[in-house]
């Protein structure tokens, strides 16, 4: 690999005022083990809402389904935000993923020109290539949201992607963004749908549901969902409903699905 740059974690820094959102401050790490653990310690230990910390290089990233994600120095963004949504019933959490990948999607589509779209519940694709992943986790009442993105990754470097998905990037694309645009677009984006939310916890009513299903690859095809347990259920997948769970119609009965691993069949 060619001689990288460095995120610009001093204009970062500077740019956290002109952000909508809660953010509070950027902060850049050239390596850590996985962004999600350092910031759900710091949640447990009072840190406040909007913080975010990037790594240059993460070692032991997680994906769903305890899959690993590593991520190449220079090349990839991989960032968690810090968020306190006491205001928003738990029952609803289950959108901030959502929220988080439509924000992806959005922000991608945005800096580059990309069709980015959403494989229910966190991944963001270009055609059938994995772009990005997305990793919730809670701390008490707080939610770490972690998002690692191949953006300036070379198609000869890109990892092998979990689930069965080809990874991309934004380079592979054709489209070469500076990473601190797209973090900054993904933030924006990210902080005015989460207070939107916020402020109207209802997702068809605060337009996250017709956003979601506009961005959808998911929604509208024959599916199979590999459940928790391995279990595995085939049907046609119809909906998001309003905790953020796939809803399936298989065998005649409609099935509410908060996890699973899902497959499109052509």
């Amino acid at each position: 690999m060619s001689e990288w740059q460095p995120l610009d974690a001093a204009g970062l820094a500077a740019a956290v005022p002109g952000i909508a959102g809660p953010w509070t401050a950027i902060e850049v790490v050239r390596q850590t083990g996985s962004t999600n653990t350092d910031l759900l310690a710091r949640a447990a230990s009072g840190a406040p809402e909007g913080l975010v910390l990037a790594t240059e290089e993460q070692a032991a990233g997680r994906g769903r389904l305890g899959r690993s994600w590593v991520t190449p120095p220079g090349t990839a963004l991989a960032f968690s935000v810090l968020l306190r949504p006491s205001a928003i019933p738990a029952a609803r959490h289950g959108w901030l993923p959502l929220i988080a990948g439509i924000s992806v999607a959005a922000a991608a589509r945005a800096v580059s020109g990309v069709d980015a779209r959403l494989k229910w519940p966190n991944d963001v694709l270009i055609g059938d290539g994995k772009l990005a992943g997305i990793l919730a986790e809670a701390a008490g009442a707080a939610v770490v949201i972690g998002i690692g993105m191949n953006v300036l990754t070379s198609p000869g470097e890109l990892p092998a992607g979990p689930g069965g998905l080809r990874p991309t990037s934004l380079l592979a694309a054709g489209a070469p963004v500076a990473r601190e645009a797209v973090l900054t677009a993904i933030l924006r984006a990210l902080g005015e749908r989460y207070e939107r939310f916020r402020d109207n916890p209802d997702p068809k009513g605060c337009g996250l549901l017709a956003e979601y299903r506009d961005v959808s690859a998911t929604l509208g095809r024959d599916v199979r969902v590999e459940l928790p347990g391995a279990a595995i259920l085939a049907g046609h997948a119809t909906g998001i409903d309003d905790d953020g769970r796939l809803l399936v119609t298989a065998d005649g009965k409609e099935h509410a699905l908060a996890a699973g691993d899902v497959v499109h069949l052509r």
